[in-house]
Protein backbone atom coordinates (compact mmCIF):
# COMPACT_ATOMS: atom_id res chain seq x y z
CA UNK A 1 0.00 0.00 0.00
CA UNK A 2 2.82 2.40 0.89
CA UNK A 3 4.47 1.68 -2.46
CA UNK A 4 1.25 2.57 -4.28
CA UNK A 5 0.91 5.80 -2.31
CA UNK A 6 4.50 6.79 -3.09
CA UNK A 7 3.90 6.24 -6.82
CA UNK A 8 0.52 7.99 -6.86
CA UNK A 9 1.92 11.53 -7.49
CA UNK A 10 3.91 10.22 -10.46
CA UNK A 11 0.78 8.61 -11.92
CA UNK A 12 -1.10 11.90 -11.59
CA UNK A 13 1.82 13.77 -13.18
CA UNK A 14 1.87 11.39 -16.18
CA UNK A 15 -1.90 11.72 -16.62
CA UNK A 16 -1.62 15.52 -16.61
CA UNK A 17 1.09 15.37 -19.29
CA UNK A 18 -1.09 13.10 -21.45
CA UNK A 19 -4.05 15.46 -21.06
CA UNK A 20 -1.88 18.44 -21.99
CA UNK A 21 -0.62 16.67 -25.11
CA UNK A 22 -4.20 15.86 -26.14
CA UNK A 23 -5.43 19.44 -25.77
CA UNK A 24 -2.27 21.13 -27.09
CA UNK A 25 -3.47 21.35 -30.75
CA UNK A 26 -6.68 23.06 -29.62
CA UNK A 27 -4.77 25.46 -27.33
CA UNK A 28 -2.25 26.32 -30.05
CA UNK A 29 -4.97 26.97 -32.60
CA UNK A 30 -6.94 29.13 -30.18
CA UNK A 31 -4.02 31.24 -28.98
CA UNK A 32 -2.64 31.82 -32.49
CA UNK A 33 -6.03 33.07 -33.58
CA UNK A 34 -6.53 35.09 -30.40
CA UNK A 35 -3.17 36.87 -30.79
CA UNK A 36 -3.93 37.70 -34.43
CA UNK A 37 -7.14 39.39 -33.33
CA UNK A 38 -5.42 41.43 -30.61
CA UNK A 39 -2.97 42.78 -33.18
CA UNK A 40 -5.59 44.08 -35.61
CA UNK A 41 -8.62 45.69 -33.99
CA UNK A 42 -10.99 48.43 -35.05
CA UNK A 43 -11.23 51.60 -32.96
CA UNK A 44 -13.78 53.45 -35.10
CA UNK A 45 -17.31 53.03 -33.63
CA UNK A 46 -19.60 50.81 -35.68
CA UNK A 47 -23.03 51.88 -36.84
CA UNK A 48 -26.08 50.27 -35.28
CA UNK A 49 -27.06 46.92 -36.77
CA UNK A 50 -29.96 46.57 -39.19
CA UNK A 51 -32.05 43.54 -40.08
CA UNK A 52 -34.43 42.35 -42.75
CA UNK A 53 -36.01 39.00 -43.64
CA UNK A 54 -37.49 37.37 -46.70
CA UNK A 55 -39.63 34.27 -47.12
CA UNK A 56 -42.18 32.83 -44.74
CA UNK A 57 -42.29 30.17 -42.07
CA UNK A 58 -39.72 27.42 -42.52
CA UNK A 59 -38.25 29.18 -45.56
CA UNK A 60 -37.41 32.44 -43.77
CA UNK A 61 -33.93 33.88 -44.40
CA UNK A 62 -32.67 36.91 -42.46
CA UNK A 63 -29.90 39.40 -43.17
CA UNK A 64 -28.11 41.56 -40.62
CA UNK A 65 -25.47 44.26 -40.75
CA UNK A 66 -22.71 44.49 -38.15
CA UNK A 67 -23.30 41.10 -36.55
CA UNK A 68 -20.73 40.30 -33.87
CA UNK A 69 -19.51 37.23 -31.99
CA UNK A 70 -17.24 36.67 -29.04
CA UNK A 71 -16.62 34.00 -26.45
CA UNK A 72 -18.37 35.78 -23.58
CA UNK A 73 -21.53 37.07 -25.25
CA UNK A 74 -22.04 34.64 -28.12
CA UNK A 75 -23.60 36.02 -31.31
CA UNK A 76 -25.27 39.43 -31.18
CA UNK A 77 -26.23 42.59 -33.01
CA UNK A 78 -26.15 46.11 -31.57
CA UNK A 79 -29.22 48.33 -31.60
CA UNK A 80 -31.22 50.39 -29.12
CA UNK A 81 -34.32 48.40 -30.11
CA UNK A 82 -34.83 44.64 -30.34
CA UNK A 83 -34.73 44.26 -34.12
CA UNK A 84 -33.53 40.66 -34.06
CA UNK A 85 -35.61 38.36 -36.28
CA UNK A 86 -35.93 34.57 -36.41
CA UNK A 87 -34.74 32.44 -39.34
CA UNK A 88 -34.74 28.67 -39.83
CA UNK A 89 -31.12 27.48 -40.15
CA UNK A 90 -32.00 23.85 -41.03
CA UNK A 91 -32.58 22.23 -44.42
CA UNK A 92 -34.16 18.96 -43.35
CA UNK A 93 -37.49 17.61 -42.10
CA UNK A 94 -39.88 19.82 -40.15
CA UNK A 95 -39.14 18.06 -36.84
CA UNK A 96 -35.52 19.24 -37.11
CA UNK A 97 -36.32 22.91 -37.81
CA UNK A 98 -34.36 25.33 -35.65
CA UNK A 99 -35.38 28.97 -35.66
CA UNK A 100 -32.55 31.19 -34.46
CA UNK A 101 -31.78 34.86 -34.00
CA UNK A 102 -28.81 36.74 -32.53
CA UNK A 103 -28.97 38.43 -29.16
CA UNK A 104 -29.33 42.21 -29.03
CA UNK A 105 -26.96 44.50 -27.12
CA UNK A 106 -27.22 48.24 -26.66
CA UNK A 107 -23.61 49.10 -27.48
CA UNK A 108 -20.58 47.78 -29.29
CA UNK A 109 -17.48 46.72 -27.35
CA UNK A 110 -14.52 49.11 -27.36
CA UNK A 111 -12.28 46.84 -29.42
CA UNK A 112 -13.45 44.65 -32.26
CA UNK A 113 -11.94 42.85 -35.21
CA UNK A 114 -13.94 44.02 -38.21
CA UNK A 115 -14.42 41.74 -41.21
CA UNK A 116 -15.70 43.77 -44.15
CA UNK A 117 -17.46 40.81 -45.68
CA UNK A 118 -20.34 38.36 -45.10
CA UNK A 119 -20.68 35.54 -42.60
CA UNK A 120 -23.09 32.73 -43.56
CA UNK A 121 -24.88 31.26 -40.55
CA UNK A 122 -26.18 27.73 -41.04
CA UNK A 123 -27.12 24.42 -39.42
CA UNK A 124 -26.19 20.78 -40.02
CA UNK A 125 -28.22 17.60 -39.86
CA UNK A 126 -26.41 14.35 -38.83
CA UNK A 127 -23.07 15.47 -40.32
CA UNK A 128 -21.38 12.14 -39.50
CA UNK A 129 -23.56 10.71 -42.30
CA UNK A 130 -21.89 11.84 -45.53
CA UNK A 131 -25.06 12.24 -47.60
CA UNK A 132 -26.94 14.10 -44.86
CA UNK A 133 -23.92 16.33 -44.29
CA UNK A 134 -23.76 17.08 -48.00
CA UNK A 135 -27.41 17.32 -49.12
CA UNK A 136 -28.92 18.73 -45.90
CA UNK A 137 -26.01 20.97 -44.94
CA UNK A 138 -23.11 21.65 -47.27
CA UNK A 139 -25.03 21.99 -50.55
CA UNK A 140 -27.71 24.33 -49.14
CA UNK A 141 -24.89 26.45 -47.70
CA UNK A 142 -23.04 26.39 -51.04
CA UNK A 143 -26.23 27.34 -52.87
CA UNK A 144 -26.79 30.34 -50.60
CA UNK A 145 -23.20 31.46 -51.08
CA UNK A 146 -23.70 31.29 -54.86
CA UNK A 147 -26.99 33.18 -54.57
CA UNK A 148 -25.32 35.97 -52.58
CA UNK A 149 -22.17 36.03 -54.75
CA UNK A 150 -19.94 35.21 -51.79
CA UNK A 151 -16.30 36.25 -52.09
CA UNK A 152 -13.26 34.18 -51.11
CA UNK A 153 -13.13 36.27 -47.91
CA UNK A 154 -16.56 35.19 -46.65
CA UNK A 155 -16.78 33.43 -43.28
CA UNK A 156 -19.03 30.62 -42.06
CA UNK A 157 -20.77 30.07 -38.74
CA UNK A 158 -22.02 26.63 -37.70
CA UNK A 159 -24.79 27.67 -35.32
CA UNK A 160 -26.76 24.44 -34.75
CA UNK A 161 -26.30 20.70 -35.28
CA UNK A 162 -29.00 18.03 -35.12
CA UNK A 163 -27.62 14.63 -34.10
CA UNK A 164 -24.09 15.84 -33.46
CA UNK A 165 -21.60 12.97 -33.13
CA UNK A 166 -18.18 14.58 -33.72
CA UNK A 167 -16.28 11.42 -32.76
CA UNK A 168 -17.74 9.75 -35.88
CA UNK A 169 -16.93 12.68 -38.16
CA UNK A 170 -14.06 12.48 -40.62
CA UNK A 171 -12.33 15.90 -40.82
CA UNK A 172 -13.74 17.42 -44.00
CA UNK A 173 -11.74 20.06 -45.85
CA UNK A 174 -14.23 22.62 -47.20
CA UNK A 175 -11.64 25.22 -48.20
CA UNK A 176 -13.09 25.15 -51.74
CA UNK A 177 -15.86 27.37 -50.35
CA UNK A 178 -13.76 30.22 -49.01
CA UNK A 179 -10.42 31.34 -47.62
CA UNK A 180 -12.23 32.61 -44.52
CA UNK A 181 -12.71 30.75 -41.26
CA UNK A 182 -15.64 28.77 -39.91
CA UNK A 183 -16.76 29.58 -36.37
CA UNK A 184 -17.97 26.62 -34.30
CA UNK A 185 -19.19 26.58 -30.70
CA UNK A 186 -17.87 23.25 -29.45
CA UNK A 187 -14.19 22.30 -29.20
CA UNK A 188 -15.05 18.81 -30.48
CA UNK A 189 -16.26 20.35 -33.74
CA UNK A 190 -12.87 21.92 -34.44
CA UNK A 191 -11.91 19.19 -36.89
CA UNK A 192 -9.83 21.19 -39.39
CA UNK A 193 -7.57 24.26 -39.41
CA UNK A 194 -10.43 26.22 -40.94
CA UNK A 195 -12.62 25.86 -37.84
CA UNK A 196 -12.17 28.16 -34.84
CA UNK A 197 -13.96 28.91 -31.58
CA UNK A 198 -15.34 32.41 -30.95
CA UNK A 199 -12.48 34.65 -29.81
CA UNK A 200 -12.21 36.73 -26.65
CA UNK A 201 -11.84 39.92 -28.69
CA UNK A 202 -15.11 40.25 -30.65
CA UNK A 203 -15.32 39.86 -34.42
CA UNK A 204 -17.94 41.94 -36.20
CA UNK A 205 -19.02 41.23 -39.77
CA UNK A 206 -20.28 43.84 -42.19
CA UNK A 207 -23.08 41.49 -43.24
CA UNK A 208 -24.61 38.21 -42.11
CA UNK A 209 -26.97 35.84 -43.90
CA UNK A 210 -28.86 33.50 -41.57
CA UNK A 211 -30.42 30.33 -42.97
CA UNK A 212 -30.78 28.97 -46.48
CA UNK A 213 -34.54 29.18 -46.92
CA UNK A 214 -35.07 25.49 -46.08
CA UNK A 215 -33.70 24.50 -49.48
CA UNK A 216 -32.85 20.95 -50.51
CA UNK A 217 -33.98 18.38 -53.06
CA UNK A 218 -35.94 16.22 -50.60
CA UNK A 219 -39.72 16.14 -50.27
CA UNK A 220 -39.63 17.79 -46.82
CA UNK A 221 -37.89 21.01 -47.93
CA UNK A 222 -39.87 24.12 -48.86
CA UNK A 223 -37.42 25.37 -51.50
CA UNK A 224 -35.15 23.80 -54.11
CA UNK A 225 -31.45 24.15 -54.80
CA UNK A 226 -31.08 25.23 -58.45
CA UNK A 227 -29.84 22.33 -60.59
CA UNK A 228 -26.88 24.33 -61.89
CA UNK A 229 -25.55 24.69 -58.35
CA UNK A 230 -24.92 20.93 -58.15
CA UNK A 231 -22.63 20.97 -61.18
CA UNK A 232 -20.92 24.16 -59.99
CA UNK A 233 -20.38 22.45 -56.63
CA UNK A 234 -18.79 19.44 -58.35
CA UNK A 235 -16.61 21.60 -60.59
CA UNK A 236 -15.43 23.79 -57.72
CA UNK A 237 -14.33 20.73 -55.73
CA UNK A 238 -12.58 19.11 -58.70
CA UNK A 239 -10.77 22.36 -59.57
CA UNK A 240 -9.77 23.10 -55.99
CA UNK A 241 -8.57 19.64 -54.96
CA UNK A 242 -7.91 17.52 -58.05
CA UNK A 243 -7.30 19.23 -61.40
CA UNK A 244 -4.25 21.25 -62.49
CA UNK A 245 -1.83 19.49 -60.16
CA UNK A 246 -3.93 20.06 -57.04
CA UNK A 247 -4.41 16.35 -56.35
CA UNK A 248 -0.68 15.78 -55.88
CA UNK A 249 -0.57 18.66 -53.37
CA UNK A 250 -3.55 17.26 -51.49
CA UNK A 251 -2.03 13.76 -51.41
CA UNK A 252 1.19 15.09 -49.87
CA UNK A 253 -0.59 17.18 -47.26
CA UNK A 254 -0.24 15.59 -43.84
CA UNK A 255 -3.57 14.28 -42.55
CA UNK A 256 -4.07 13.66 -38.84
CA UNK A 257 -6.96 11.28 -39.52
CA UNK A 258 -5.94 8.22 -41.56
CA UNK A 259 -9.54 7.69 -42.70
CA UNK A 260 -9.16 10.60 -45.14
CA UNK A 261 -7.32 8.40 -47.68
CA UNK A 262 -8.60 4.98 -46.56
CA UNK A 263 -11.09 4.62 -49.42
CA UNK A 264 -8.38 5.41 -52.00
CA UNK A 265 -6.02 2.82 -50.52
CA UNK A 266 -8.70 0.12 -50.40
CA UNK A 267 -10.06 0.58 -53.95
CA UNK A 268 -9.44 -2.29 -56.37
CA UNK A 269 -9.47 -1.86 -60.15
CA UNK A 270 -10.50 -4.78 -62.38
CA UNK A 271 -9.97 -4.85 -66.16
CA UNK A 272 -10.32 -7.52 -68.84
CA UNK A 273 -7.37 -9.90 -69.35
CA UNK A 274 -6.60 -8.81 -72.90
CA UNK A 275 -5.60 -5.32 -71.76
CA UNK A 276 -7.77 -3.59 -74.39
CA UNK A 277 -9.30 -1.18 -71.90
CA UNK A 278 -8.63 2.46 -72.79
CA UNK A 279 -9.96 5.91 -72.06
CA UNK A 280 -13.20 5.07 -73.89
CA UNK A 281 -13.86 1.92 -71.86
CA UNK A 282 -16.93 2.36 -69.62
CA UNK A 283 -16.07 2.58 -65.93
CA UNK A 284 -18.46 0.82 -63.56
CA UNK A 285 -18.23 1.52 -59.84
CA UNK A 286 -19.34 -1.25 -57.48
CA UNK A 287 -19.64 0.06 -53.93
CA UNK A 288 -19.68 -2.62 -51.24
CA UNK A 289 -20.97 -2.23 -47.70
CA UNK A 290 -19.64 -4.40 -44.89
CA UNK A 291 -21.54 -3.48 -41.71
CA UNK A 292 -24.97 -4.00 -43.28
CA UNK A 293 -26.68 -4.23 -46.72
CA UNK A 294 -23.81 -6.38 -47.95
CA UNK A 295 -24.04 -7.61 -51.57
CA UNK A 296 -23.25 -11.28 -51.07
CA UNK A 297 -22.40 -12.07 -54.69
CA UNK A 298 -20.46 -8.88 -55.51
CA UNK A 299 -17.51 -10.93 -56.79
CA UNK A 300 -19.76 -12.72 -59.29
CA UNK A 301 -21.12 -9.35 -60.42
CA UNK A 302 -17.61 -7.92 -60.89
CA UNK A 303 -16.51 -10.93 -62.95
CA UNK A 304 -19.58 -10.61 -65.17
CA UNK A 305 -18.94 -6.90 -65.75
CA UNK A 306 -15.26 -7.46 -66.53
CA UNK A 307 -16.31 -10.12 -69.07
CA UNK A 308 -18.13 -7.34 -70.90
CA UNK A 309 -14.74 -5.56 -71.12
CA UNK A 310 -15.72 -2.82 -68.69
CA UNK A 311 -13.32 -1.34 -66.14
CA UNK A 312 -14.66 -2.00 -62.65
CA UNK A 313 -13.79 0.07 -59.58
CA UNK A 314 -14.53 -1.95 -56.43
CA UNK A 315 -15.10 0.66 -53.72
CA UNK A 316 -15.25 0.54 -49.93
CA UNK A 317 -16.34 3.75 -48.18
CA UNK A 318 -16.91 2.03 -44.84
CA UNK A 319 -13.20 2.51 -44.08
CA UNK A 320 -13.53 6.28 -44.41
CA UNK A 321 -13.39 8.86 -47.20
CA UNK A 322 -12.99 12.62 -47.38
CA UNK A 323 -14.77 15.00 -49.73
CA UNK A 324 -11.77 15.29 -52.12
CA UNK A 325 -11.00 11.55 -52.15
CA UNK A 326 -14.65 10.73 -52.81
CA UNK A 327 -14.67 13.16 -55.74
CA UNK A 328 -11.42 11.70 -57.09
CA UNK A 329 -12.75 8.13 -57.03
CA UNK A 330 -16.07 8.91 -58.71
CA UNK A 331 -15.05 11.60 -61.20
CA UNK A 332 -14.72 9.14 -64.12
CA UNK A 333 -17.40 6.57 -63.14
CA UNK A 334 -20.17 6.07 -65.73
CA UNK A 335 -22.46 3.80 -63.70
CA UNK A 336 -22.41 3.37 -59.91
CA UNK A 337 -23.86 0.19 -58.43
CA UNK A 338 -24.48 0.12 -54.68
CA UNK A 339 -26.89 -1.07 -52.03
CA UNK A 340 -29.27 1.66 -50.93
CA UNK A 341 -27.51 4.04 -48.57
CA UNK A 342 -25.04 6.77 -47.85
CA UNK A 343 -22.61 6.09 -50.73
CA UNK A 344 -25.25 6.61 -53.41
CA UNK A 345 -25.20 10.33 -52.65
CA UNK A 346 -21.53 10.39 -53.65
CA UNK A 347 -22.65 10.09 -57.27
CA UNK A 348 -22.90 13.90 -57.21
CA UNK A 349 -19.21 13.73 -58.20
CA UNK A 350 -19.94 11.68 -61.32
CA UNK A 351 -20.53 13.57 -64.55
CA UNK A 352 -24.05 14.85 -65.32
CA UNK A 353 -26.48 12.29 -66.81
CA UNK A 354 -24.44 9.30 -65.58
CA UNK A 355 -26.39 6.49 -63.88
CA UNK A 356 -26.78 5.13 -60.35
CA UNK A 357 -28.33 1.73 -59.63
CA UNK A 358 -29.52 1.12 -56.08
CA UNK A 359 -29.47 -2.59 -55.23
CA UNK A 360 -32.52 -2.91 -53.00
CA UNK A 361 -33.42 -5.95 -50.93
CA UNK A 362 -36.67 -7.84 -51.33
CA UNK A 363 -39.60 -5.98 -49.79
CA UNK A 364 -37.69 -2.72 -49.31
CA UNK A 365 -37.14 0.30 -51.55
CA UNK A 366 -37.26 4.01 -50.84
CA UNK A 367 -37.04 7.14 -53.01
CA UNK A 368 -34.62 9.29 -50.92
CA UNK A 369 -31.90 9.26 -53.58
CA UNK A 370 -34.41 9.59 -56.40
CA UNK A 371 -35.10 13.05 -54.98
CA UNK A 372 -31.40 13.86 -54.68
CA UNK A 373 -30.51 12.86 -58.22
CA UNK A 374 -33.54 14.20 -60.10
CA UNK A 375 -32.42 17.59 -58.77
CA UNK A 376 -28.70 17.08 -59.42
CA UNK A 377 -29.16 15.67 -62.94
CA UNK A 378 -27.98 12.07 -62.49
CA UNK A 379 -30.07 9.12 -63.66
CA UNK A 380 -31.25 7.00 -60.72
CA UNK A 381 -32.82 3.56 -60.65
CA UNK A 382 -34.08 1.38 -57.77
CA UNK A 383 -33.01 -2.10 -58.91
CA UNK A 384 -35.53 -4.13 -56.96
CA UNK A 385 -35.37 -7.74 -55.86
CA UNK A 386 -38.55 -9.40 -57.10
CA UNK A 387 -37.94 -13.04 -56.20
CA UNK A 388 -36.77 -15.15 -53.28
CA UNK A 389 -33.66 -16.02 -55.34
CA UNK A 390 -32.05 -12.74 -54.28
CA UNK A 391 -33.27 -12.91 -50.69
CA UNK A 392 -30.88 -13.69 -47.82
CA UNK A 393 -32.27 -14.61 -44.39
CA UNK A 394 -30.45 -13.01 -41.45
CA UNK A 395 -31.89 -14.37 -38.21
CA UNK A 396 -29.47 -12.46 -35.97
CA UNK A 397 -30.37 -9.12 -37.56
CA UNK A 398 -34.09 -9.95 -37.28
CA UNK A 399 -33.68 -10.79 -33.58
CA UNK A 400 -31.82 -7.54 -32.99
CA UNK A 401 -34.50 -5.41 -34.66
CA UNK A 402 -37.35 -7.27 -32.93
CA UNK A 403 -35.63 -6.92 -29.57
CA UNK A 404 -35.62 -3.14 -30.04
CA UNK A 405 -39.40 -3.40 -30.42
CA UNK A 406 -39.76 -5.64 -27.36
CA UNK A 407 -41.02 -8.54 -29.49
CA UNK A 408 -39.92 -12.16 -29.09
CA UNK A 409 -40.84 -14.72 -31.74
CA UNK A 410 -40.77 -18.48 -31.46
CA UNK A 411 -38.17 -20.33 -33.53
CA UNK A 412 -40.72 -21.21 -36.22
CA UNK A 413 -42.17 -17.71 -36.27
CA UNK A 414 -38.67 -16.33 -36.73
CA UNK A 415 -38.13 -18.60 -39.73
CA UNK A 416 -41.43 -17.35 -41.17
CA UNK A 417 -40.45 -13.73 -40.46
CA UNK A 418 -37.23 -13.98 -42.50
CA UNK A 419 -38.72 -16.34 -45.08
CA UNK A 420 -39.65 -15.85 -48.74
CA UNK A 421 -43.17 -14.53 -48.13
CA UNK A 422 -44.11 -11.16 -46.71
CA UNK A 423 -44.93 -11.87 -43.01
CA UNK A 424 -48.35 -10.23 -42.91
CA UNK A 425 -49.67 -12.66 -40.26
CA UNK A 426 -46.83 -11.93 -37.84
CA UNK A 427 -46.99 -8.18 -38.39
CA UNK A 428 -50.73 -8.20 -37.67
CA UNK A 429 -50.20 -10.41 -34.60
CA UNK A 430 -47.34 -8.54 -32.93
CA UNK A 431 -47.54 -4.95 -34.16
CA UNK A 432 -50.54 -2.86 -33.23
CA UNK A 433 -52.06 -0.99 -36.14
CA UNK A 434 -50.19 -3.12 -38.70
CA UNK A 435 -46.94 -1.29 -37.88
CA UNK A 436 -44.37 -2.39 -40.49
CA UNK A 437 -41.51 -0.28 -39.08
CA UNK A 438 -39.54 -3.15 -37.54
CA UNK A 439 -39.80 -5.32 -40.65
CA UNK A 440 -38.79 -2.40 -42.87
CA UNK A 441 -35.70 -1.79 -40.74
CA UNK A 442 -34.81 -5.46 -41.09
CA UNK A 443 -35.31 -5.58 -44.87
CA UNK A 444 -33.51 -2.25 -45.33
CA UNK A 445 -30.32 -3.49 -43.66
CA UNK A 446 -30.33 -7.18 -44.57
CA UNK A 447 -27.63 -8.80 -46.72
CA UNK A 448 -28.81 -9.26 -50.30
CA UNK A 449 -28.04 -11.05 -53.56
CA UNK A 450 -28.28 -9.34 -56.92
CA UNK A 451 -29.67 -10.94 -60.08
CA UNK A 452 -26.35 -10.69 -61.93
CA UNK A 453 -27.65 -11.66 -65.36
CA UNK A 454 -30.50 -9.16 -65.24
CA UNK A 455 -28.30 -6.38 -63.84
CA UNK A 456 -25.55 -6.81 -66.45
CA UNK A 457 -28.19 -6.75 -69.16
CA UNK A 458 -29.50 -3.48 -67.73
CA UNK A 459 -25.98 -2.00 -67.60
CA UNK A 460 -25.51 -2.87 -71.28
CA UNK A 461 -28.85 -1.25 -72.09
CA UNK A 462 -27.82 1.96 -70.29
CA UNK A 463 -24.48 2.15 -72.11
CA UNK A 464 -26.03 1.41 -75.51
CA UNK A 465 -28.38 4.38 -75.20
CA UNK A 466 -25.62 6.82 -74.24
CA UNK A 467 -25.74 8.56 -77.68
CA UNK A 468 -29.42 9.34 -77.02
CA UNK A 469 -28.63 10.51 -73.49
CA UNK A 470 -25.85 12.86 -74.62
CA UNK A 471 -28.11 14.58 -77.14
CA UNK A 472 -30.92 15.39 -74.71
CA UNK A 473 -31.13 17.63 -71.68
CA UNK A 474 -31.85 16.03 -68.32
CA UNK A 475 -35.37 17.47 -68.32
CA UNK A 476 -36.00 15.96 -71.76
CA UNK A 477 -34.81 12.59 -70.41
CA UNK A 478 -37.34 12.88 -67.61
CA UNK A 479 -40.09 13.74 -70.08
CA UNK A 480 -39.45 10.52 -72.04
CA UNK A 481 -39.12 8.34 -68.95
CA UNK A 482 -35.34 7.97 -68.93
CA UNK A 483 -34.16 9.79 -65.78
CA UNK A 484 -35.45 7.79 -62.82
CA UNK A 485 -37.43 4.69 -62.03
CA UNK A 486 -39.14 2.33 -61.78
CA UNK A 487 -41.22 4.56 -59.50
CA UNK A 488 -40.28 8.14 -58.62
CA UNK A 489 -43.40 10.24 -59.20
CA UNK A 490 -42.90 12.38 -56.10
CA UNK A 491 -39.28 13.16 -56.92
CA UNK A 492 -40.10 14.09 -60.51
CA UNK A 493 -43.01 16.27 -59.46
CA UNK A 494 -41.00 18.27 -56.89
CA UNK A 495 -37.69 18.58 -58.70
CA UNK A 496 -38.57 18.59 -62.42
CA UNK A 497 -42.24 19.40 -63.15
CA UNK A 498 -43.79 21.35 -60.29
CA UNK A 499 -43.52 25.14 -59.99
CA UNK A 500 -40.39 25.98 -58.00
CA UNK A 501 -38.54 22.91 -59.32
CA UNK A 502 -34.75 22.67 -59.50
CA UNK A 503 -34.65 23.06 -63.30
CA UNK A 504 -35.59 26.70 -63.79
CA UNK A 505 -38.59 26.75 -61.46
CA UNK A 506 -41.27 26.99 -64.16
CA UNK A 507 -44.10 24.46 -64.09
CA UNK A 508 -43.95 21.81 -66.82
CA UNK A 509 -46.59 19.50 -68.21
CA UNK A 510 -46.05 15.99 -69.58
CA UNK A 511 -48.22 14.41 -72.27
CA UNK A 512 -49.42 11.48 -70.15
CA UNK A 513 -48.55 12.58 -66.63
CA UNK A 514 -45.29 11.71 -64.93
CA UNK A 515 -43.28 8.96 -66.66
CA UNK A 516 -40.86 6.57 -64.94
CA UNK A 517 -37.83 4.79 -66.32
CA UNK A 518 -38.43 1.05 -66.78
CA UNK A 519 -35.73 -1.56 -67.26
CA UNK A 520 -36.29 -4.11 -70.01
CA UNK A 521 -37.69 -7.40 -68.71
Amino acid sequence: MKLILRKFPYVIFILLILCALYFLPFIDRYHGYHDWLIGDHLTTPLAQSTSKCQGEGRATVCEFTNLCVDRKHGVYIVNQDDISLMANVMNSDEASDFFWKPAVRSSHPEKVQYINDTVFVYGLYAPFHFSHWMFNGLLPLYSMMRTYNATRNAWLMQIHIVDDQPSRMIPQDISFLTDGKEIVFNYENMLTEMQVMPPTVPICFANAVVGAGNRCSLYYCEKNIPAEHYDQFRNDILNHFIHNGQWEKYMHKEQADKRVFACINSTKIYTSDNGENDANTPVIGVLQRYHNRHILNAEELINALVKQKYTVKFLNFDVGCSLPTTAKLLEDVDILISSHGNGIGDAIFMAPKTSILSIDSRFYSEPWFAYVHTASGRRFYNFECESSDCQVADIELAKQVLEQEGVTLTHYELLEYVGPKYPTRLINKYFAGDDKGAYSRYTKDVTRLVDVEKLVRFVKEILEEMPLIKNKSFVELCEIGKCCGPWCDGALEKNVFKKGNAWGGEERQTANGVINWKAAA
